[in-house]
């Protein structure tokens, strides 16, 4: 087994946004009231130009956004961040970052045309600008919260979660300006702007830009006493220019495989190809980042458990199903065919508290604590329930 960390993430603890003695809730709040305004004011003009196709933008953009969000949410696999806390970096994204990334594109786009042209700006100011900005405005947010609630960030995956949501936040509200602003408003404009921006391009864009960021501002706060200041902030800024980098590529010419217009029906094949040449590179290494993530929160979880197996609250059968996603999985499958789509759920439960127990065990050092008992005990009882029910009277993990 490899070596588990040698600082436990304190887990079970859950911070809300609105804690109002951090001062950095106040300047997230101004912040996100003069931006609000801005923005407010922006999708009225859109809903004033096109109704039908402002709603369309925004039913599309729910459709794509809500299954994202969820996937993000479970991607931390044994504490989920709180919901106050996601949806605050979901704001800053969509309002925050937008706006003034906005502003300063816009800035930074007439001092490139006046120092090389207008020519050179209108081929390069995308790529020469839109990174930089953007990807520093969205990577505040997720400084913003960790500010306003430190105990929530304690490894990378936690940052990437939160970069992700801001990432996100900040994609759904940039695509609704695209279908209103640049592919015409309407209702055909508004599809085929859905088709580029989110259909062919959605893998690959905001969400993993600032999901790396995230990742690498959480590396940095989180690993202090384990790694020296200038590892940490290598590792952060490391991060952060690959991603700046991904945004940089996506967003130049280079490596342009785009069709022309008008679009013959092969063509779409084609769109598909070419973002997945600029994008899918990215994406393999934000996977190969995750699943490292994901490899380090099980050795916690080992460390964590190594003195509960074998007593009232894990079995040790049960913890060779806990060990693994996949081994999880097969206990489930298995609980469902000896006793049907109860048993399956009651098992999921029983997994879900035993990773809670876990998180007990990391923020209470006496192992008699109350809190841990109590855990350990409502364990046994959802083991007993599962026993209970038909076909499942023996130990649900026999059979493997």
């Amino acid at each position: 087994m490899a070596e588990a960390p040698t600082r436990h993430p304190r887990w079970g603890h859950r911070t809300s946004l609105f804690q109002w003695h951090q001062p950095a809730l106040y300047v997230y709040g101004l912040i996100l009231l003069l931006t609000g305004l801005i923005t407010i004011a922006e999708q009225g003009l859109y809903q004033d130009m096109s109704p039908s196709g402002w709603a369309l933008s925004w039913m599309l953009m729910v459709i794509y956004g809500v299954p994202v969000f969820l996937l993000i949410y479970w991607l931390d696999l044994y504490e989920r961040e709180p919901l106050s806390l996601l949806f605050g970096a979901l704001l800053w994204g969509g309002v925050a970052a937008v706006t003034m990334s906005g502003i300063a594109n816009m800035g930074w786009g007439l001092v490139l045309t006046q120092a090389a042209g207008p020519e050179f700006a209108a081929r390069w100011a995308p790529a020469l600008t839109a990174p930089w900005t953007e990807e520093i405005l969205k990577a505040s947010g997720v400084i913003l919260i960790y500010l306003i609630a430190r105990r929530e960030i304690d490894d990378v995956m936690d940052g990437f979660v939160y970069g992700a949501v801001v990432g996100l936040g900040f994609a759904i509200v940039e695509d609704v300006f695209y279908f209103m602003a640049v592919f015409g408003g309407q209702t055909e404009g508004v599809l085929f702007g859905f088709f580029i921006r989110v259909i062919a391009s959605g893998l690959y864009g905001h969400v993993l830009y600032t999901g790396l960021a995230g990742m690498g501002i959480a590396y940095f706060v989180s690993r202090h006493g384990e790694r020296s200041f200038g590892n940490r902030l290598a590792v952060a800024l490391g991060l952060f220019v690959v991603a700046v980098f991904g945004h940089f590529l996506w967003n130049s010419p280079l490596l342009d495989f785009f069709p022309e217009p008008p679009f013959e029906p092969l063509d779409y094949l084609q769109i598909m190809g070419a973002t997945a040449v600029k994008g899918v590179p990215l994406l393999v290494f934000a996977a190969l980042m995750i699943v490292l993530a994901h490899r380090r929160e099980h050795r916690w979880l080992e460390a964590a458990l190594a003195d509960e197996v074998g007593r009232e609250g894990l079995t040790a059968e049960e913890w060779r199903d806990l060990g693994t996603t996949k081994s999880r999985r097969r206990a489930v499958r298995e609980a469902k065919g000896r006793g049907g789509p109860v048993a399956a759920r009651q098992l999921k439960r029983l997994h879900r508290q035993q990773v809670n127990l876990a998180m007990v065990r990391t923020r209470v050092d006496d192992p008699e604590h109350p809190d841990l008992v109590r855990q350990r005990a409502y364990c046994a009882a959802l083991r007993e329930a599962l026993r209970s029910l038909p076909g499942m009277h023996r130990d649900p993990v026999e059979a493997s």
